[in-house]
Protein backbone atom coordinates (compact mmCIF):
# COMPACT_ATOMS: atom_id res chain seq x y z
CA UNK A 1 0.00 0.00 0.00
CA UNK A 2 2.89 2.25 1.10
CA UNK A 3 4.11 1.56 -2.46
CA UNK A 4 1.25 2.71 -4.41
CA UNK A 5 1.17 5.74 -2.27
CA UNK A 6 4.74 6.67 -3.19
CA UNK A 7 4.12 6.18 -6.75
CA UNK A 8 0.90 8.21 -6.96
CA UNK A 9 2.51 11.06 -5.15
CA UNK A 10 5.32 10.82 -7.46
CA UNK A 11 2.96 11.01 -10.75
CA UNK A 12 1.38 13.62 -8.95
CA UNK A 13 4.14 15.72 -8.40
CA UNK A 14 5.48 14.62 -12.48
CA UNK A 15 2.41 16.03 -13.16
CA UNK A 16 2.44 19.30 -11.36
CA UNK A 17 6.23 19.83 -12.42
CA UNK A 18 5.13 19.66 -16.53
CA UNK A 19 2.92 22.44 -16.28
CA UNK A 20 5.14 25.23 -16.43
CA UNK A 21 6.91 27.70 -18.49
CA UNK A 22 10.76 27.18 -18.71
CA UNK A 23 13.10 30.07 -19.93
CA UNK A 24 15.50 29.75 -22.08
CA UNK A 25 18.03 32.44 -22.63
CA UNK A 26 18.25 34.63 -25.69
CA UNK A 27 14.39 33.76 -26.16
CA UNK A 28 12.02 34.24 -23.07
CA UNK A 29 14.48 34.06 -20.20
CA UNK A 30 13.67 36.33 -16.82
CA UNK A 31 15.54 36.42 -13.45
CA UNK A 32 15.51 37.85 -9.99
CA UNK A 33 18.36 38.82 -8.44
CA UNK A 34 20.74 37.01 -11.32
CA UNK A 35 18.50 33.69 -9.86
CA UNK A 36 16.16 31.17 -11.78
CA UNK A 37 17.96 31.58 -15.26
CA UNK A 38 16.38 28.38 -17.02
CA UNK A 39 13.91 27.81 -14.47
CA UNK A 40 10.58 26.71 -14.53
CA UNK A 41 7.43 29.17 -13.43
CA UNK A 42 6.47 29.29 -10.19
CA UNK A 43 9.66 29.41 -8.32
CA UNK A 44 9.55 30.95 -4.84
CA UNK A 45 11.78 33.78 -4.01
CA UNK A 46 12.02 35.32 0.14
CA UNK A 47 13.34 38.88 0.80
CA UNK A 48 12.69 38.50 4.66
CA UNK A 49 11.04 42.11 5.51
CA UNK A 50 11.13 43.49 2.16
CA UNK A 51 13.60 46.29 2.27
CA UNK A 52 15.44 45.27 -1.29
CA UNK A 53 15.73 46.50 -4.30
CA UNK A 54 15.20 43.68 -6.90
CA UNK A 55 16.86 43.46 -10.34
CA UNK A 56 14.49 41.88 -12.66
CA UNK A 57 16.46 41.38 -15.82
CA UNK A 58 15.42 39.51 -19.20
CA UNK A 59 17.29 37.70 -21.64
CA UNK A 60 16.02 37.71 -25.39
CA UNK A 61 16.43 38.62 -28.48
CA UNK A 62 18.02 42.30 -29.09
CA UNK A 63 15.70 44.95 -30.05
CA UNK A 64 12.87 42.54 -28.52
CA UNK A 65 10.16 44.95 -26.95
CA UNK A 66 9.34 42.90 -23.19
CA UNK A 67 6.24 43.72 -20.73
CA UNK A 68 6.69 42.93 -17.05
CA UNK A 69 3.62 42.09 -15.56
CA UNK A 70 2.82 41.87 -11.92
CA UNK A 71 0.37 40.77 -9.17
CA UNK A 72 0.01 40.34 -5.55
CA UNK A 73 -0.72 36.95 -5.69
CA UNK A 74 1.49 33.42 -5.78
CA UNK A 75 1.74 32.02 -9.04
CA UNK A 76 -0.57 29.61 -10.70
CA UNK A 77 0.79 27.73 -13.42
CA UNK A 78 -0.64 27.36 -16.59
CA UNK A 79 -3.23 30.21 -15.97
CA UNK A 80 -4.13 30.29 -19.66
CA UNK A 81 -2.10 27.55 -21.80
CA UNK A 82 -1.08 28.68 -25.13
CA UNK A 83 0.11 26.94 -28.33
CA UNK A 84 3.44 25.28 -29.10
CA UNK A 85 5.84 28.15 -30.04
CA UNK A 86 8.60 26.89 -32.31
CA UNK A 87 10.98 29.62 -31.48
CA UNK A 88 14.92 28.34 -31.77
CA UNK A 89 16.58 28.13 -29.60
CA UNK A 90 13.51 25.94 -28.48
CA UNK A 91 11.20 26.22 -25.74
CA UNK A 92 11.16 23.00 -23.86
CA UNK A 93 8.08 21.20 -24.02
CA UNK A 94 6.87 21.40 -20.72
CA UNK A 95 4.20 23.70 -20.12
CA UNK A 96 0.23 22.63 -20.23
CA UNK A 97 0.53 18.98 -21.05
CA UNK A 98 2.12 19.23 -24.39
CA UNK A 99 2.76 22.75 -25.25
CA UNK A 100 5.82 25.12 -24.36
CA UNK A 101 4.27 28.13 -23.15
CA UNK A 102 1.05 29.23 -20.38
CA UNK A 103 0.37 32.30 -18.63
CA UNK A 104 1.35 31.36 -15.02
CA UNK A 105 0.18 34.01 -13.00
CA UNK A 106 -3.59 34.17 -11.29
CA UNK A 107 -6.13 35.74 -13.40
CA UNK A 108 -8.62 35.87 -10.56
CA UNK A 109 -10.71 39.15 -10.23
CA UNK A 110 -8.95 39.92 -7.13
CA UNK A 111 -5.25 39.23 -8.44
CA UNK A 112 -5.60 40.38 -12.64
CA UNK A 113 -2.36 42.26 -13.30
CA UNK A 114 -1.55 44.94 -10.87
CA UNK A 115 0.89 46.41 -12.66
CA UNK A 116 3.13 46.83 -16.19
CA UNK A 117 6.73 48.00 -17.30
CA UNK A 118 6.97 48.05 -21.00
CA UNK A 119 11.21 47.88 -22.15
CA UNK A 120 13.26 46.99 -24.71
CA UNK A 121 16.07 44.87 -24.93
CA UNK A 122 19.51 46.38 -25.88
CA UNK A 123 21.50 45.15 -28.64
CA UNK A 124 23.09 42.31 -26.57
CA UNK A 125 19.50 41.11 -25.99
CA UNK A 126 19.49 41.69 -21.99
CA UNK A 127 17.27 44.33 -20.11
CA UNK A 128 17.37 44.73 -16.54
CA UNK A 129 14.80 46.93 -14.12
CA UNK A 130 15.48 47.56 -10.76
CA UNK A 131 12.23 47.61 -8.54
CA UNK A 132 12.71 48.75 -5.01
CA UNK A 133 10.03 47.03 -2.27
CA UNK A 134 10.07 49.04 0.76
CA UNK A 135 10.41 47.58 4.37
CA UNK A 136 7.22 45.52 5.14
CA UNK A 137 6.86 44.24 8.79
CA UNK A 138 5.47 40.99 10.01
CA UNK A 139 6.55 37.58 9.48
CA UNK A 140 9.55 37.26 6.69
CA UNK A 141 8.60 35.61 3.60
CA UNK A 142 4.96 35.36 4.74
CA UNK A 143 3.34 38.96 5.11
CA UNK A 144 3.15 40.04 1.35
CA UNK A 145 3.19 38.32 -2.01
CA UNK A 146 4.58 39.54 -5.71
CA UNK A 147 3.94 37.39 -8.39
CA UNK A 148 5.96 38.66 -11.90
CA UNK A 149 6.21 36.86 -15.33
CA UNK A 150 7.18 38.85 -18.58
CA UNK A 151 5.73 38.71 -22.23
CA UNK A 152 8.20 38.71 -25.07
CA UNK A 153 7.20 39.92 -28.14
CA UNK A 154 8.48 38.13 -30.88
CA UNK A 155 7.59 36.48 -33.99
CA UNK A 156 8.20 32.92 -33.19
CA UNK A 157 5.84 33.39 -30.41
CA UNK A 158 1.95 32.67 -31.08
CA UNK A 159 0.46 34.21 -28.22
CA UNK A 160 -2.15 32.54 -25.43
CA UNK A 161 -5.29 30.68 -26.05
CA UNK A 162 -7.73 33.87 -27.29
CA UNK A 163 -4.67 35.99 -27.51
CA UNK A 164 -2.77 35.61 -30.65
CA UNK A 165 1.05 36.42 -30.89
CA UNK A 166 3.66 36.96 -31.97
CA UNK A 167 4.52 36.83 -27.84
CA UNK A 168 6.43 34.14 -25.68
CA UNK A 169 6.50 33.92 -22.22
CA UNK A 170 8.65 33.89 -19.99
CA UNK A 171 8.92 31.76 -16.54
CA UNK A 172 7.17 33.68 -13.56
CA UNK A 173 8.30 33.97 -10.10
CA UNK A 174 6.47 34.09 -6.95
CA UNK A 175 8.45 36.60 -4.34
CA UNK A 176 8.09 36.97 -0.92
CA UNK A 177 8.36 39.47 1.64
Amino acid sequence: MTTIRHLLSTALLATAALAQTTGVPGINDYTVNGLGSGATSCSSMCFPNGGVTLNLAVSAPAGSVVLVLFNFCPCTTCSIPAPTNSCLPSIPLTACGGSNQSLDMSMVAACGIAFTAVMTTNTAGTLSMPLTIPPIAGVPCASAVLSTQAVVLNTCGLGLVGVPGPFVMTQSFTLLF
